[in-house]
């Protein structure tokens, strides 16, 4: 990622459907009060979940979930952002497919390229490996993870796609409750069966921004069901890393950061509280955002 142009502001949006990207949003604000580059960052938290009841991967079709998210696209502009940053699989899968990504104004930086790197150097490192690359229907249907990989040489039959259909909203009720824990058992299971040698090395690709906040319980369940060396393999701080890596430093003084979370859709208490909790260890700062997030039923319109 190329250097922000030095100036005394910026403006970052993060853009996820659901809470998942909070935890990218959280490595960012860590990093930028560690290592002030601004003397100002507004940074933007934007929930691009379309209707309250009614996420991406129940719209009707590949060409509606397009069409929505492009409208959520076009509404992020409101915010004067200078850089967009797709903390979300699901969106960044569709992205290329919108009219807003021919023509875009400002940079937009996806998120899946980070989880294509990390499963080439595993695959690449292990000869007899695996990957299980887990995340949404949407983002397992666009097929994008697994055709960039196979760009990059690896042969597709060392690729098992497993899409775990509403797993991301319950992760966000209860990170490490028994719902999760027996969905994610039955996702790697389903998984399983079609590594035919469960000897060999394989690794678990969190390829939805939800997921790491399960870590642990992905880990457990891989280890039920292989008998070889596991990995998890999560692109979520490596994302931020790469952000962070992008932007100037300096040595003396302290910016100010302001953060937002807006979002169209009511999140409830419960959920709020569960994120709210891990995000604390990593940045009170976007702990608090997201307990005082701002409701917005108009945030876009479709």
């Amino acid at each position: 990622m190329s250097k922000a142009t030095p100036k005394e502001s910026f403006s970052l949006l993060i853009a996820d459907s659901g809470m998942g990207g909070l935890s990218i949003c959280a490595d960012v604000v860590r990093g930028l009060q560690e290592r002030p580059g601004y003397r100002s960052v507004s940074l933007t938290y934007f929930n691009a979940w379309p209707e309250q009841n009614r996420g991406y991967n129940l719209l009707p079709g590949m060409a509606e979930r397009v069409r929505v998210f492009d409208r959520a696209l076009g509404a992020m502009l409101r915010f004067q952002p200078d850089r967009i940053l797709l903390a979300c699989n699901t969106l960044s899968a569709l992205y290329p497919k919108t009219p807003f990504s021919k023509q875009a104004p400002v940079p937009v930086t996806d998120i899946i390229d980070f989880g294509v790197e990390q499963m080439r150097l595993y695959l690449g490192a292990r000869a007899d490996s695996r990957v299980i690359l887990l995340g949404t229907p949407t983002t397992i249907e666009a097929g994008t993870h697994r055709a960039r990989l196979v760009e990059r040489g690896i042969d597709a039959g060392r690729i098992i796609c497993q899409p775990c259909d509403r797993l991301a909203g319950e992760i966000e009720k209860d990170p490490e409750g028994p719902t999760v824990r027996a969905m994610i058992g039955d996702c790697i299971a389903q998984a399983a069966k079609r590594i035919l040698d469960r000897r060999l090395p394989v690794a678990a690709a969190l390829c939805c921004t939800h997921y790491g906040y399960s870590r642990r319980l992905f880990e457990a369940a891989m280890q039920v069901h292989f008998e070889g060396p596991i990995a998890i393999l999560n692109p979520n701080r490596a994302m931020s890393a790469a952000v962070l890596a992008g932007l100037p430093q300096q040595s003396e003084g302290k910016g100010r950061i302001g953060l937002a979370v807006v979002s169209r859709i009511v999140w409830s208490g419960e959920k709020i509280g569960a994120t709210a909790r891990l995000l604390e260890e990593v940045s009170p700062l976007t702990a608090d955002a997201l307990r005082t997030y701002r409701h917005d039923p108009e945030l876009f319109t479709f």
